[in-house]
């Protein structure tokens, strides 16, 4: 039988058992000063009907049994003993007690609410955190298929559904469900039979709920699925505001919003009858059994000369008992909603984690620093989805130490998806990677990346400051460090010329900067590494002839000690590489170096001519 997805998540609860217990005891004295106050009720009507017994007498009657506890009897006549024998006074120390009782419990309440709301806040941060470091240790091809939005709605807005619902089965709703167990033992223990009766209704009840719950999950589940769509495309219109204006697109985006918008309206209200549905009909069909119970009990205090006092207490009791499970026929609609969540929640945790990675028990061999040479041997590789034709097709090549390797060739020529496959960011469908003899996939992951550096076309920046972004992922480095690192990108200048230097805050995406200041940013990052393998893909795309001399001289002193690989569209920065790779349609068709390839690879000629030259004009 498959396990309820909100109860299996539930066991993270289970790491806060101090603080539940303590909640436990909260929950007890405030349940237990409830149903004393209740059962104290007997003796109130007793009174204003005009019992002939005495007070003391009512209290040994209810109170002092053979099978209680000694200290019980004791307590009960100890306190029969002193009560008044005013009917009054005795009425207004009744009164006195049940206050009390209420004081006490209110103080246990207290306690309990506030600790399960603590524990169900922990417990949503437990789950983001998790889902988070899941996430990023989930392998790039998984991430980028799913897409951001889907992810990002499953750790906001799934996490709070679920903390709604923790907050449900720890706090309120079980001081609920606790109070009207209680108030119904107070029942049982007047008069069971006439309990019972009021009880008849109750496996209705379980029935029409299970259906109302169904149909909620389902509504939820699709309704969190359209917040992923709504949530993308807000973050598709931000991203490209500037193209939406340009192209005069206001229109079409706010249309393409608004359907979407519409179709997460028509998901959320088709749980609109179960939820509307729910609480009439269980309320009705509880005020019919209390109808019952009433009908019974009138007929047998007119009837039968019962005294009624026995009775109105159990009516009081089943009353009370309706009060405090009423408002469970809308937890139960929430806890159906959070059951959804749970389950787009697991299945965030059940995605797999990249081979290597910190998650897997068995730790991987370390791999030493790269000093002699580089191998991809008979790389293939197929993106899921699919898609038939391989990306990369049985390509091979190998590298030594030191040199610089530019990668050519027109669009979905496989140049990326083949030097991805080295710091494993994606894993070959066959085929594998050595460096210096060792397959990089028996590796550790952690001691592989160490010594890559990437900068790619796309320039990827973080809120913080210019030192913190330059230094990120090696936040123990000196200033000094820092600064000689952006020397050396050519960055050092404009920096300087900012208002707060080094501790400029950058703003989303580095916003502020020009594209070829950004990307001087994020080659200084990699410049800061250290690399013994150093990645540029299109590297200097976004910056001016100017700076990219500087940065080709740069490079130039970088090269020694590290193996490069550029991924070029410029010729300046194919001309003085050690090696040119020519790929296309997922295979290398020639390589060797600039002359050799201009005189003999027709496919390079094209290349230069229509991309490389073009590029550099």
């Amino acid at each position: 039988m498959r396990q309820d997805p909100f109860w299996k998540s539930a066991k993270v609860l289970l790491e806060y058992k101090l603080q539940l217990a303590i909640a436990l005891v909260g929950l007890i004295i405030s349940t237990g000063c409830f149903g004393a106050g209740l059962a104290s009720l007997v003796f109130v009507f007793g009174i204003l009907l005009g019992q002939q017994t005495p007070l003391s007498d009512l209290i040994r009657q209810h109170l002092v049994h053979a099978d209680n506890p000694a200290w019980l009897n004791d307590l009960a006549t100890h306190l029969a003993a002193h009560v008044p024998t005013d009917p009054f006074r005795a009425f207004v120390a009744v009164l006195g007690v049940i206050a009390l009782l209420s004081l006490i419990g209110s103080a246990g309440r207290y306690l309990h609410e506030y600790i399960a709301i603590t524990v169900s806040n922990r417990a949503a941060m437990n789950w983001r955190k998790r889902m988070f470091r899941r996430l990023i240790r989930a392998p790039l091809s998984t991430l980028s298929g799913q897409g951001s939005a889907d992810y990002m709605t499953r750790v906001l807005v799934d996490a709070s559904i679920l903390n709604n619902g923790y907050q449900i089965v720890t706090g309120r709703a079980i001081q609920d469900l606790a109070k009207g167990l209680m108030a119904l033992c107070v029942a049982f223990f007047f008069n069971w039979q006439l309990t019972l009766i009021a009880l008849v209704a109750a496996p209705l009840l379980g029935i029409l709920l299970r259906k109302f719950g169904k149909k909620i999950r389902k509504a939820t589940t699709r309704a969190l699925d359209q917040r992923t769509r709504l949530l993308a495309a807000m973050r598709e219109v931000m991203a490209g505001i500037s193209v939406v204006k340009v192209h005069n697109a206001e229109g079409y985006e706010r249309r393409r919003f608004n359907q979407i918008n519409r179709d997460l309206f028509y998901q959320e209200i088709k749980a609109r009858t179960a939820k509307a549905l729910s609480s009439p009909v269980i309320d009705t069909l509880a005020q019919y059994a209390v109808m019952a119970v009433a009908i019974v009990a009138a007929w047998r205090i007119f009837y039968q000369q019962v005294p009624p006092k026995d009775f109105m207490t159990v009516l009081t009791a089943l009353a009370a008992a309706g009060a405090s499970l009423r408002p469970l026929t809308n937890v139960f609609s929430q806890l159906k909603e959070a059951e959804a969540a749970a389950g787009r929640v697991l299945q965030v945790m059940d995605t797999p984690v990249e081979p290597g990675a910190l998650e897997q028990a068995q730790r991987r061999a370390e791999l030493p620093r790269h000093s002699r040479s580089i191998a991809f041997e008979r790389i293939t590789y197929v993106y899921p989805g699919g898609r038939e034709k391989p990306a990369v097709d049985a390509v091979s090549l190998d590298v030594q130490f030191g040199q610089t390797i530019a990668i050519v060739g027109g669009n979905g020529a496989g140049k990326t998806t083949l030097l991805n496959t080295l710091p494993r960011l994606i894993e070959p469908t066959s085929g594998r990677v050595r460096i210096d003899g060792t397959d990089i996939a028996s590796a550790d992951l952690r001691s592989l990346r160490r010594q890559i550096a990437m900068v790619t076309q796309q320039t990827i920046l973080f809120q913080g400051t210019i030192a913190d972004n330059i230094a990120y992922g090696r936040r123990h480095e000196s200033r000094e460090r820092i600064i000689a690192a952006a020397r050396a990108a050519y960055a050092d200048d404009f920096v300087r010329e900012l208002p707060r230097g080094y501790d400029t805050l950058l703003g989303e995406d580095g916003s502020g900067l020009s594209g070829g200041q950004r990307q001087r940013l994020c080659i200084a990052r990699a410049v800061l590494r250290n690399p013994s393998i150093l990645i540029l893909d299109e590297a200097t795309s976004q910056i001016d002839a100017e700076s990219e001399a500087k940065i080709n001289r740069a490079l130039a002193d970088l090269r020694h000690g590290r193996t490069t690989f550029i991924i070029a569209h410029r010729l300046s920065t194919v001309v003085d590489a050690d090696l040119i790779v020519v790929m296309d349609a997922g295979h290398i068709i020639d390589q060797g170096t600039h002359t050799a390839l201009l005189q003999r690879c027709p496919a390079y000629q094209v290349l230069i001519q229509t991309q490389l030259l073009t590029a550099t004009a």
